[in-house]
């Protein structure tokens, strides 16, 4: 008994750590749809239950944006997301455009990845630039 009441005393933290598959709501849905975003598109899919703290801390989703109507920011979210998704896949993606990209839509952890892109993109920017003087 003792055996069996600790076990389930170990696992009830984890319990509170398992993701569960949120869904947007219906508001949300109709205000993405409003802006012209598809909520079934697989880079939405992709999206949905992501969760990042913003600058102040406070938590940061798909869901929360929609529901403020920020359609700027629903669209750099999207594509800051799905940007940090490609780039874990394979290194070689390319940034996304400065419209299409907000920092603080990733964790500092997911910052400290994407880094490496970023240095990429400024040292062709550089090379570039040497060239065209040429």
């Amino acid at each position: 008994m003792r055996c069996v009441t600790g076990a389930l005393l170990l696992s009830l933290p984890l319990l509170f750590v398992t993701p569960v598959r949120a869904e947007l709501s219906q508001k949300a849905i109709e205000y993405l749809k409003q802006i012209g975003v598809d909520p079934e598109s697989a880079r939405v899919k992709a999206v949905t239950d992501d969760v990042v703290p913003d600058r102040q801390g406070k938590l940061v989703s798909l869901e929360e944006l929609a529901l403020h109507k920020n359609a700027f920011a629903i669209h750099r979210f999207i594509a800051t997301r799905n940007f940090l998704r490609a780039y874990q896949a394979d290194n070689n993606t390319r940034i996304p455009s400065a419209d299409d990209y907000e920092s603080s839509f990733l964790t500092k952890e997911e910052r400290a990845i994407v880094r490496p892109a970023f240095r990429k993109a400024g040292d062709e920017l550089y090379l570039d630039s040497l060239n065209q003087k040429r």
